[in-house]
């Protein structure tokens, strides 16, 4: 299966599982309506008030929107796995439970959690020594030392974006595979390696399209809110964005599992 399948089948996914697509979508307004009770008015512009200067946001509230924004992170990691159990039962199926999605977000809680916190730590890793490298070169003033530092942080840099990469299809090998975090990032890599390119540019398509949907999306809200108050605008805004990221959300899912099936060998996806 090509990219553009992979795409198109991953419309088609969407498509027909909107059930699932409004549990994403309330979840996410959730998320954007307490952002907009907790930060004070104007915090958040649209076309009405981008031009205004921004409230100032006192620490208090700082501190309960840092740390209601951990607790939207920790929980969407419950909603990525039961997303991903579900696109994956229908992609080999063609049907799917709404009972199970909360029982797979469960059961791919921890290995998923600890995919994300591995791969945060590599490239942590990575960006600390490339780092280290320029703040230890930079005080001596030596303009070739200086280049040969700078090459040197850059190759790193792209050896983690390239490593990156190569983890993309993690999750999927985690969830299709029923295997643990390591396995499923050695997995990934072998599968990427062979197909890199091809990766990237679905990768790339993929965000080219969601920008251009985005793009659209507000103007045609942008303009709503010219008309309504400011407050009103941003709950509008909020609704939009919601509504966009669950479906779009489940696109992507469901373009890169197909992709993901045809290259473990298993091309026989509904």
């Amino acid at each position: 299966m090509g990219i553009l399948e992979a795409i198109k089948k991953g419309f088609g996914v969407a498509s027909k599982n909107l059930a699932l697509i409004i549990v994403l979508f309330i979840f996410n307004l959730i998320w954007n309506i307490v952002n907009i009770a907790l930060l004070p008015a104007g915090a958040l512009p649209t076309i009405r008030t981008a031009a205004a200067t921004p409230p100032a946001i006192s620490p208090q509230v700082s501190l309960t929107v840092f740390a209601f924004s951990l607790l939207f992170i920790l929980v969407s990691i419950f909603m990525q796995g039961g997303s991903l159990g579900m696109v994956r039962d229908y992609i080999k199926g063609g049907k799917v439970k709404l009972a199970q999605f909360a029982s797979y977000g469960l059961k791919y809680y921890l290995r998923l959690l600890g995919l994300g916190l591995l791969i945060i730590l590599l490239v942590l890793i990575a960006a600390v020594i490339a780092a280290l490298i320029i703040a230890a070169t930079t005080p001596l003033n030596n303009i070739v030392v200086t280049v040969i530092a700078a090459i040197i942080a850059a190759a790193i840099g792209l050896s983690g974006i390239y490593f990156v990469v190569l983890l993309v299809l993690s999750p999927y090998s985690l969830i299709c595979e029923e295997v643990g975090v390591i396995e499923a990032m050695k997995r990934s890599m072998r599968a990427v390696k062979k197909v890199f390119w091809r990766v990237v540019l679905l990768l790339l398509l993929l965000i080219l399209i969601a920008v251009g949907i985005g793009f659209l999306l507000g103007i045609l809200t942008g303009f709503l809110t010219l008309v309504i108050s400011a407050r009103a605008g941003q709950i509008v805004i909020s609704v939009v964005n919601s509504l966009f990221n669950g479906y779009f959300g489940i696109v992507m899912m469901a373009a890169f599992m197909t992709f993901y099936f045809t290259l473990a060998g298993k091309e026989k996806v509904v």
